[in-house]
């Protein structure tokens, strides 16, 4: 008989098929059981030189609809696609100055996510919709 598999190794088979769907398979994404930021369903945080990141989801993710939670994890393993890009962005806080810094982080950071979030709407629904098991 076949053991059911937990919401954890249902999150990172579904996170594994989204790689492969969005054409980022080749990084290693660890699932930690530590919650997101509390202000996000998930976050993600990729590794300055290795393609490896670690992806965190919020206790509240698992209540969503699975739509949501579809799309929340696809705007997450978006941010590999644009990850080298923010490194590059980040790696000028120090030439850029404290008061320039203050200026310019906070709008690319809106920005980009503004980017991805779009991204994560109009892709979301092509992908098939997870079934995690609810809390």
């Amino acid at each position: 008989m076949a053991t059911k598999r937990d919401r954890w190794e249902e999150l990172e088979a579904y996170v594994a098929n989204l790689q492969a769907a969005l054409n980022v398979a080749t990084w290693k994404i660890t699932i930690t059981r530590e919650a997101s930021d509390v202000e996000a369903w998930a976050d993600i945080n990729a590794h300055e030189q290795n393609e490896t990141a670690e992806l965190r989801v919020s206790h509240d993710f698992w209540r969503q609809t699975p739509e949501l939670q579809r799309e929340v994890l696809t705007h997450e393993v978006l941010h590999l696609v644009t990850a080298r890009l923010d490194q590059t962005v980040e790696a000028l806080e120090d030439a850029f100055g404290k008061i320039l810094w203050a200026l310019f982080e906070p709008q690319y950071e809106n920005a980009t996510e503004r980017t991805v979030d779009h991204l994560a709407k109009v892709i979301a629904p092509t992908l098939p919709l997870p079934n995690f098991p609810k809390p």
